[in-house]
């Protein structure tokens, strides 16, 4: 069997212990390597599939075209490439909250089958126990519920292993951080007197608290943890870091949890608790609304788990608890809001998916799959489970609805709100429901989102067109040059097609032709497009602009979206990118070249976007 792309470059580089970092851009795989003189340079040159070999800036670039991010998945299949410190992740596209709302996603979204299996499972052992075909004495009773809620006491292991592979920092390391707080060890210090005990570092006052099912300290923990391997490995030399760095890294970041980011969830649970009572005591309606429409949010950050020892305290002291409902009227919303999704939605894998996100949520009131796969996932689907908990989250406030148990709010759990207001409890719930499926569905959402992110930027499949004679015309303004004066030889040498260089007069990139949205990179700095006539073009802006991380850049549609000829499709910042010491020359090219008896450059010299400047013939 002959050896893959991947693995052919992989062992020409010198292995995967000569690689210290390795991503990619829209056409080649950039490295750093530990001895370039390891590098088979003449046989990596002359492999089949590879166009040229580039060394700048430390980086070894090896020149693929739009087939590098498989290339790159092989290279790194069964490798450690993948992990710690060689992971280089992109950021995400949009504005601030986007990109905060992508790295949730990220971080949750191995976690989503475990979720809602676990979800499902604990949901029959509720329905199960309450019907009387199971007891909960029983050892099987014990034995599932360990089986159904282990995923919520191990949650911050299971998330700092996410977040380390989101992050960049190593995985087994992250996931011993965080084993550390939820260790015997650990919590007996509390005794039986709860969060808030007062232990000593070296002198140093710690709060303890109880770490299992929480949410923000593992994250905030591995994302300090990344920024503290990467300088250990600078400063280490290379021969001792194997044993120093999970060393000082244990050392430091448990303790520097415990005192820091433990303190921060006690007392943002207190504060936010303090709130919701006196929201109550003032005005059920509003406070209905406000926490039946932000309560989801909450879950998104793990603020619910440090609210719930007020619910449980209220049941205690008083028999009843007013917040239980109220957190039952967000988690409707959101069952109403993926029943939106479901319905909406033209993909299987998706409606597959929401189907389970769904049971989940009316089973056992786990809301985590929903949240994650779907509102977080396509985003307007969050919208609407906000609206549809208010409304009936306003409902369920007004009249004063109480919980009689600390439960989460699903069809099962139903018994534990039996009462005088259960009537409105059940009315609260089916406008919830209603509510944020009809405005999930009026307010749609982009499939495509979800889908780039899932594929990371690969290239989307779709049936090959037959190949016409195309007129291409100018994507960006500015001064039109041969590709041979393009100062990347990557483009230069016409290897990955034929094409023009622009030297842009102005920040905005236009359609050239009318098509496809093939690839749009994270980084935003490369677009391709497929044409009707089964042209294909790819625009770079700039020369190692990929460095950028998409500072400077802003897209104006999404991978797989139709365009238009003509349409704006990126924005950059000239000035900025120059300033900030690259050169902003932009080529393009027609990466099926070869599929044109010929590819003609048309105009040179200063023309303006939608200026006809290229043709590829057919015959």
């Amino acid at each position: 069997m002959s050896e893959s792309l991947g693995k052919k470059i992989l062992g020409l580089v010198g292995g995967e212990n000569n690689i210290n970092t390795i991503t990619h851009c829209a056409t080649r795989l950039r490295m750093t390597l530990k001895d370039n003189n390891k590098v088979k340079r003449n046989v990596l040159e002359n492999t089949s599939g590879i166009l040229s070999i580039v060394e700048k800036g430390g980086q070894f670039q090896v020149v693929i075209g739009p087939s590098v991010p498989s290339v790159y998945d092989d290279l790194i299949s069964e490798t450690h490439l993948g992990e710690g410190s060689n992971s280089t992740s992109y950021k995400s596209n949009g504005n601030i909250l986007t990109k905060v709302f992508d790295t949730i996603a990220g971080i949750f979204t191995p976690l989503l089958p475990l979720l809602a299996g676990s979800g499902v499972l604990r949901g029959l052992v509720l329905l199960f126990t309450q019907i009387g075909w199971l007891s909960d004495t029983s050892g099987t009773y014990h034995i599932l519920t360990a089986a159904s809620t282990s995923v919520f006491y191990f949650l911050p292991i299971l998330l700092a292993f996410t977040t380390a592979k989101k992050f960049g920092a190593n995985l087994y390391v992250s996931a011993a951080i965080m084993g550390a707080l939820i260790m015997p060890e650990f919590t007996n210090i509390m005794g039986s007197h709860g969060n808030g005990v007062i232990t000593h570092f070296f002198g140093l006052p710690i709060v303890t608290m109880t770490y299992t099912s929480t949410v923000i300290p593992a994250i905030l923990a591995i994302w300090c943890q990344s920024y503290l391997e990467k300088f250990l490995k600078k400063h280490i030399y290379e021969n001792l870091q194997l044993l120093f760095v999970p060393l000082i890294s244990l050392f430091l970041m448990v303790p520097v949890t415990a005192g820091l980011f433990g303190p921060f969830g006690v007392y943002t649970g207190e504060g936010i608790a303090n709130v919701i009572n006196w929201l109550i005591q003032s005005n059920g309606w509003i406070a209905g609304m406000l926490i039946g429409g932000i309560w989801n949010v909450f879950v998104i950050f793990g603020l619910q788990w440090a609210v719930n020892p007020i619910m449980i305290t209220d049941i205690s002291t008083l028999g009843f608890d007013k917040i239980v409902p109220l957190t039952a009227a967000a988690n409707f919303g959101m069952a109403g809001a993926t029943l939106g999704t479901f319905l909406k939605t033209k993909n299987k894998k998706t409606k597959s998916y929401t189907m389970s996100a769904l049971l989940s949520i009316f089973f056992a009131g786990i809301t985590e799959p929903a949240i994650y796969g779907v509102a977080v996932r396509y985003k307007r689907p969050l919208i609407g489970a906000i609206i549809g908990g208010a409304a009936g989250g306003a409902f369920i406030g007004g009249m004063q609805t109480k919980a009689f148990a600390f439960v989460f709010g699903g069809l099962t759990t139903l018994p534990a709100f039996v009462g005088s207001t259960f009537v409105y409890y059940v009315i609260g719930l089916a406008i919830c429901f209603v509510v944020g499926a009809i405005a999930t569905m009026i307010l749609g959402f982009d499939e495509n989102s979800g889908e780039t992110a899932d594929k990371n930027a690969k290239m989307v499949e779709s049936t090959p067109l037959a190949i016409k004679q195309q007129f291409i015309e100018a994507p960006v303004s500015g001064k039109i040059s041969k590709l041979s004066a393009s100062p990347d030889p990557a483009f230069a040498d016409g290897s990955m097609g034929s094409g023009f260089v622009i030297n842009p007069s102005d920040g905005n990139v236009y359609a050239p032709v009318s098509g496809v949205v093939k690839m749009l990179f994270p980084t935003r700095h490369a677009i391709g497009i497929q044409s009707d006539n089964g042209t294909e073009i790819m625009i770079h802006i700039g020369i190692n602009t990929m460095e950028l991380n998409g500072k400077y850049f802003e897209s104006h549609v999404t991978q797989g979206a139709r365009v238009q000829k003509g349409q704006l499709l990126i924005t950059f910042d000239l000035d900025s990118i120059k300033k900030a010491g690259y050169d902003i020359s932009t080529p393009v090219i027609v990466t099926n070249t070869q599929d044109y008896k010929d590819v003609q450059l048309l105009k040179t010299g200063i023309q303006s976007h939608g200026t006809t400047v290229m043709e590829a013939l057919v015959e």
